[in-house]
């Protein structure tokens, strides 16, 4: 499974239906029967896309939208909900996180009053898992997924974020909403104080 064929399935998955778990049962369904080979590509990709998105200018971004201050954890799960959203709005968000405000799931989640039900939150813990749980159950992935892809391909996924643009992480409340205008203008100010 190359890249594009990794977005092709994702960007499927929202045949299903909207809502996550639905998604999430279409992905199980494809990775039980992909090859043993794809199956591991599949969580290579995924962990892929953390590292371009592993910048505070876009931790920011996750702070404005979710409006309580993003942690390590929210974080985490916001990267996998900005991949579910596709590999146009997610290559976007990477080279200006302000984009976002244009994404249509984020402006009718801006629209929504809070608290957001869980399928509407910026957060998809659980696309990483999908994979994970696959790998535990077929009889040719010897052992955690993760530690077959690290053995064999010498592929460790992140678990935390490690940001280098720490200048963005010592923005004020002002100089982040200035440098997010869009974002700020949908989601105004909401506790980004919190990271």
């Amino acid at each position: 499974m190359n890249v594009d064929e990794f977005w092709f399935l994702l960007e499927a998955s929202r045949s299903a239906g909207a809502k996550r778990k639905e998604r999430e049962a279409f992905l199980r369904q494809r990775l039980w029967r992909a090859p043993r080979p794809h199956l591991l590509d599949f969580v290579q990709h995924l962990s892929g896309t953390r590292e371009p998105a592993n910048t505070y200018r876009l931790w920011r971004a996750a702070d404005i939208i979710m409006g309580e201050g993003c942690g390590t954890d929210s974080f985490h799960y916001f990267q996998m909900w900005l991949v579910g959203l596709g590999r146009d709005v997610y290559e976007a968000a990477i080279a200006d996180p302000d984009s976002l405000a244009t994404a249509p799931e984020v402006r009718r989640i801006a629209a929504l009053p809070r608290p957001w039900p869980d399928d509407d939150y910026p957060s998809w813990e659980s696309l990483e898992y999908v994979a994970w749980e696959i790998g535990n159950q077929r009889d040719d992935i010897d052992g955690d997924i993760r530690d077959v892809l690290t053995d064999e391909r010498g592929v460790r996924p992140r678990m935390d974020p490690g940001p280098d643009d720490i200048e963005w992480r010592l923005l004020n409340t002002e100089d982040v909403s200035r440098r997010h205008p869009r974002l700020w203008a949908l989601f105004g100010e909401r506790g980004v104080d919190g990271c």
